[in-house]
Order: structure tokens, then sequence, then C-alpha cells
């Protein structure tokens, strides 16, 4: 059954949009914006399942498996179910089917797959588990689940499964655990949701796009389940339509790696001259990369905490960092210079420091900061904008893309 929109339905989706960022373009290792989220199949036709909030406005779609990438397009979607469906030539080698029967029941295990804070967690993919907290979301909507299996953004659009690895939702959302805290002095702790699997039928049925259905009559190893995930899944990337070109590199900074064996904070070298004609090159000037360190220098790829302060009028979602052998001029002008760069997501809000991590070369002794997508001045503020017709007071959310 399809239910009307409600006005809660709609902040859901304005503070999707706005909580993080949403719609505006995170700068990946080339000159085009990218967004991300996850994906899977639901059909040998290679039907891949998403939010509508991961694949709306794309100029361009990618899925990626493993070493295997393609480029998609969108058969069918619908905004206020948070659902699309993509097709792509794809080789996927599993494909996950609806609980049937029995009724989900409150407290059942759960299982999430998805690919989270790409460029700072593992590219094949993150799995955390958890229990149907409750079987309707923010007010009742009866088409979410409320589950308590971590999420983070890159997780939309991604697999909730039950203990027998058959499909129960589509991860959507969680709440804004910091604007929460602002407003009511206590940290909620995993409050997220799912869209549920029977609505996703609807869909599905309304667009003719086949999919399985399945009894759970077992139980498998959460390994067992993990498997099941990670083969039917699939990371999106979406060029979004008018995006940005990504920030010039002569803005950017160089720091100076510790040597594999140094357990000391790393030199910061002088940053490269900048003309500046335009707000975010002025902005991107005052993200300071302050220093690197390797806390663990046995392995590799090594892996480097980077310590970045964000002085803009504007809070940072991404940065992306390039590293390079040696430098004696700084950073350089052109990324070709560059050995090879990297995203990493933030969300460092104006006059905060953090400490962020990465995988990079064994080789990489300089880092330069050469982009960030951020969160404009006029839309900076402790919660994220309410919609205009609303009245009620409605949590914030997270997007999971």
């Amino acid at each position: 059954m399809r239910h009307e929109p409600r006005s809660a339905h709609r902040l859901v989706l304005a503070a999707l949009a706005l909580s993080l960022g949403a719609q505006a373009p995170v700068h990946a290792q080339s000159t085009t914006a990218l967004r991300s989220g996850t994906g899977f199949a639901v059909s040998r036709a290679t039907h891949i399942v998403t939010n509508a909030h991961v694949v709306n406005a794309c100029k361009s779609l990618r899925v990626l498996s493993g070493v295997q990438q393609s480029s998609a397009r969108v058969l069918a979607m619908d905004t206020e179910a948070d659902l699309a469906v993509l097709q792509s030539s794809i080789s996927i080698s599993k494909t996950l089917a609806m609980r049937s029967q029995p009724a989900l029941r409150l407290g059942e295990s759960v299982i999430a797959f998805g690919f989270p804070l790409t460029g700072a967690l593992s590219q094949g993919g993150n799995l955390t588990t958890g229990n149907v907290s409750a079987l309707a979301g923010l007010r009742d909507d009866p088409r979410y689940l409320q589950i308590t299996a971590p999420v983070q953004p890159g997780n939309s659009g991604g697999p909730l499964l039950d203990g027998g690895g058959n499909l129960i939702g589509v991860i959507t959302a969680k709440l804004d655990a910091l604007a929460i805290a602002k407003r009511t002095g206590d940290v909620p702790q995993n409050v997220n949701f799912a869209v549920k699997a029977d609505v996703l039928e609807t869909f599905l049925q309304a667009h003719k796009i086949p999919y399985d259905v399945a009894v759970t009559d077992t139980q498998l190893a959460v390994a067992d389940v993990a498997d099941v995930a990670k083969q039917a899944s699939v990371r999106i990337e979406c060029t979004p339509s008018g995006a940005a070109p990504a920030l010039r590199p002569e803005s950017a900074r160089a720091t100076q790696a510790e040597p594999p064996q140094a357990q000391g904070p790393a030199e910061v070298v002088g940053r490269a001259p900048v003309q500046s004609d335009s707000a975010q090159d002025q902005m991107l000037q005052q993200i300071e990369l302050t220093a690197v360190r390797t806390p663990y220098p046995s392995t590799a790829p090594a892996m480097r905490e980077l310590d970045i302060v964000n002085r803009s009028p504007a809070s940072v979602l991404q940065v992306t960092v390039g590293w390079l052998e040696g430098s004696d001029r700084g950073c350089p002008a052109s990324r070709s210079a560059y050995r090879g760069a990297k995203d990493l997501y933030v969300s460092l809000k104006t006059g905060q420091s953090v400490t962020t991590m990465g995988e990079f070369s064994d080789q990489a002794k300089y880092f330069c900061i050469l982009a960030a997508q951020f969160l404009g001045p006029d839309r900076v503020g402790d919660s994220p904008a309410q919609p205009r017709d609303s009245t009620s007071a409605q949590p914030p959310l997270d997007p999971t893309r």
C-alpha cells in the first residue's frame, strides 16, 4: 500500500539534504565533483536498488564492485519513498531476496552492509550488526524501521538483512547526533532508519522490476550473511548535474610526514603562494593540515594520522589530500605532479580541529590539501535548516549517503 506523503517525511528529506550537505558537490580526486552511496542487486538482469537521494539529479552514474566498474542509468525513482532502481552491465554474482515470512519482530537481529566514508574506511565494504528497535520510523511512520546497527554517510541505499540473509529494508538515514545533543543536552545513540522491504516490493511491482522472495527459516552465521551482502552490493558514484569544478591546487599546502620510524609530529612545510579569486579559494586557504603521523610504521600501505584545522567561516565535509615523495617548494600547481590523492571525510565545523586517518603509500612523504567540500556560510548553523511550511519539532537526520 502506498502511503500519502506527510509533512514529517518532507522534513526528513529536507534534513537529509541539508544536515550534511547532501546536494553539495563532493570533490573527488579528479576535477569532477562526486557523491557516493551503496546499492544492491535484486535480479540477474542487474537491477540495482538504492535510495533516490543517492542518484537524484546526477549527470552520470557509475557502479563499482571489486575491480569491476560500469556506467549505470536510472530505470525508476520515487523521491517520496526514497527509492530508485538502476541498471548496469556490471556482473554481480548474488542477488538479495525479500523476506516474505515470518513477520518481522521487534528485537530481531539485523545486519547492515555498505560503503561508508569513502576514502577513510575499507573500500571492500563495511558490515555492522544491531537489532530492530522499532517497527516504525519517526512519528510512527509505517514505511520505516528503526535499527541500532551503526550507519555512516555512504551507507545510504545499502541492504538491511535479517539473520537468514534475506532483505528486510534499505538503509536511508540516521538522527543527527550533534544537533540533537545541542538541543537536548543528550547524545542519541544508534538511532538509524531503513525503508521497509514491503515498501520496496510495492515500488518494484509498480515499475515491473523482477525480484525474488524467500522465507527465513534458518539462521546463518554473521560471516555467511556478510559474504552474501558483499557479493550482492555495489558502490555507487554520482556526478551531479551542474557540479562545480574541483578547487584549484594552487591553494594547497604541504606537510611533511614522519619517516616510518619516527614518533613525533611532522614538520609543517610553508604554503605555496596563492592568488585567490573566489570565496571558496579563500576558504580553502584557511583549511590547515598541521601534522601527519605514522602511528603503525610496520604496516603497508601505511596508515597515516592527519591533523586538520578549519579556520574558514564554513563547515567542511570532506577534503582531498594529495601526496608527494618529495617537495622542496611546497605544493605543485599541477595535479599531475602528485603521486596519488585520497578523499577524506572530516565533518569539521568552523573553528574546530580533527585528527583523521587514511591509508597511503609507504613512499608518501609530503601531503597537500588539494580541495575541500564546504557547507556554505549561509547554511552553517547549530542545526539543519527546516522547511518553511513545517512547524513540527521533527528531529534532524543525517544522510547516510
